[in-house]
């Protein structure tokens, strides 16, 4: 009795011992400010504009045992701050370029939306007596975005700013799921924190926040750099202005 007390204390110390060195911590993307945090509110020249909520669309082809996994959420949580600081910054980079934001009566509208792409392939069940059962599979990842800038005079008339970024080749995945408890006392314990990982996904974690950072960067980019100034919107306005008071003014269409 005493000898299989001494084996299973033994083992329990072992499983309770993997448990507190199978996790690691890692912090969720830090989405910098690419520009200005706040910027000065311009309204001298006069150019209105809405800009709408980020629109994310999912298509995703993966598991139910990853939908059910820490880096299933932590991946909804990274969405949720890249959504979050790409309406602020780009919000600020409106403002950074003169125009005036409003929610009604706009000469022109910004519309963003970005199309997330995520699949598990090659997935296989193991089962461990110590940590219990774990899928190992592959998985990719892609982010594909858009930002409209359309003209409301002349709705046909938009500009858009296209970028994309995606995980070089499927990353490798190795993470727990629930199973029965019992005898299995010291089985790993599933997260549900999206900074509390098994050691096994710390690398596909990075991997996935690499491509969450660059995707963030040239979206930020790519809008700052070629947007129009309001300045010159303004003078687009007033030629289109000119040009229209001037056909009214001619009798193109009098045959007398």
């Amino acid at each position: 009795m005493k000898i299989y007390c001494c084996i299973f204390v033994s083992v329990l110390f072992i499983g309770c011992s993997g448990i507190s060195s199978n996790f690691i911590s890692l912090s969720l993307p830090n989405f910098r400010y690419q520009v200005p945090h706040q910027a000065e509110v311009v309204h001298s020249e006069g150019v209105k504009i809405i800009v709408e909520p980020v629109v994310i669309e999912q298509n995703n082809n993966y598991s139910d045992y990853f939908e059910s996994s820490v880096l299933k959420v932590r991946l909804e949580k990274e969405l949720q701050l890249l959504k979050q600081n790409l309406e602020e910054q780009i919000a600020t980079i409106v403002q950074l370029k003169g125009y005036e934001r409003v929610d009604l009566n706009a000469d022109y509208k910004i519309t963003t939306s970005i199309s997330v792409y995520a699949e598990e392939t090659k997935v296989q069940q193991f089962d461990s007596f110590i940590k219990g059962d774990s899928i190992r599979s592959d998985f990719g990842f892609s982010l594909n975005g858009k930002i409209d800038f359309i003209d409301l005079h002349n709705p046909q008339n938009s500009t858009n700013f296209l970028n994309s970024a995606k995980l070089d080749s499927p990353v490798s995945l190795n993470y727990s799921i629930k199973n029965d408890d019992g005898i299995f006392l010291f089985k790993t314990t599933l997260s549900s924190v999206p900074t509390q990982l098994n050691k096994d996904l710390e690398k596909p974690a990075f991997e996935i926040d690499k491509v969450f950072l660059i995707f963030y960067k040239n979206m930020l980019n790519s809008l700052y750099l070629n947007l129009v100034n309001a300045t010159e919107q303004r003078e687009n306005l007033k030629k289109e202005e000119k040009g229209y008071n001037e056909f009214n003014q001619e009798n193109s269409f009098n045959f007398d």
